[in-house]
């Protein structure tokens, strides 16, 4: 497969919950009782659902991100294209107050993409992003001559100054 999770500070990585669903349980982890006044403006994170399907030709990363509007998302390739981060939000309005929903997720890439024709398409609640493989060449051989006599020094790469 070209696309895994990726989550270097989780245990429990490759778990998915619900996009919207409280991320902390009340019955775990209790709020003490002079919070609760403080219960309305709330931060949620959740991980949203995805697909990943793929092809000889492409891979496909389906991401469901309901409500969520592109100027509120930020999909970016790091450590040199091997690593796609996908986070953004959206806020919903209750009968007195704002929540905020917000997601965080990293799938690291297989060499096989070109990651530079990486494309985002929004609709419906779905982010899909589509890339293509790269061709594989065919396995090359190259016979390397064997000279008789000592290795040459390694080339010493920083300039010296006069």
């Amino acid at each position: 497969m070209a696309l895994s999770f990726w989550n270097p500070n989780s245990v429990f990585a490759g778990f998915d919950d619900d996009f919207f669903d409280d991320p902390m349980p009340s019955s775990l982890f209790r709020i003490p009782p002079t919070l609760t006044h403080f219960k309305s403006d709330t931060m949620r994170y959740s991980s949203p659902r995805y697909e990943v399907t793929e092809n000889e030709k492409q891979f496909r990363l389906a991401v469901d991100v309901p409500g969520v509007k592109p100027d509120n998302m930020k999909v970016e390739l790091e450590h040199d294209g091997c690593v796609l981060h996908m986070s953004g939000g959206r806020k919903a309005k209750t009968d007195t107050s704002y929540e905020e929903y917000s997601f965080d997720k990293r799938f690291t890439l297989g060499k096989d993409l070109d990651t530079s024709k990486i494309t985002a398409h929004l609709a419906d609640g779905v982010l899909v992003l589509t890339a293509p493989k790269k061709e594989k060449l065919p396995p090359t051989k190259q016979e390397i001559g064997i000279v008789h006599g000592e290795a040459p020094a390694l080339i010493d790469v920083e300039e010296k100054k006069e």
